[in-house]
Formats: C-alpha cells, structure tokens, sequence
C-alpha cells in the first residue's frame, strides 16, 4: 500500500510554510513523505505514539487530528521518508 492512499499530491509547499507547520495532536515536526516518484505525499509526525501520517491533497496538507493515519514505529533506527507504509 502506498503512503498516497489514493490522494493526489501537488507541488512541494513552500519553505516558509513547511518551517511553521507542526503536528496538530503534539506540536511536535513533521517529516516529509514522498511516493517513488518524489511528489509529497503526505507528512509525518514521529512525535505521535504510534507516528501519524497526515496526508497531503492537491498540495495542501490536511493537519486535524482525527486525519492522522496511525503509521507502524520504525524499528531500529531513524526512519527516512521512504521507510513510511512499509
């Protein structure tokens, strides 16, 4: 199953706004999550336990909690971008 679940990436968000954005259930950053082709997909809170995968729709990143998508934790180490939906 891919990170994209069906919804369709746009363009990457500009910086000033990623640099702002947090997740609504923790405050805590969020990491970017890219499909194969390197669209942002979605953006990950590893702050949550378990991590929440917020999508992104048409470039805008839908942050309310009840849209987080519990994510399994990574095991052993930082989990990259590609490591999410495995």
């Amino acid at each position: 199953m891919s990170a994209a679940s069906g919804a369709s990436a746009g363009p990457d968000l500009p910086v000033w706004l990623r640099e702002v954005l947090r997740c609504p259930a923790t405050r805590g950053p969020l990491q970017d999550v890219r499909d194969d082709d390197g669209r942002l997909v979605g953006l990950l809170s590893t702050s949550a336990d378990p991590p929440l995968l917020y999508p992104v729709v048409d470039g805008i990143p839908v942050l309310l909690v009840d849209e987080g998508v519990p994510q399994a934790p990574a095991a052993g180490g930082d989990a990259g971008p590609g490591a999410v939906g495995a």
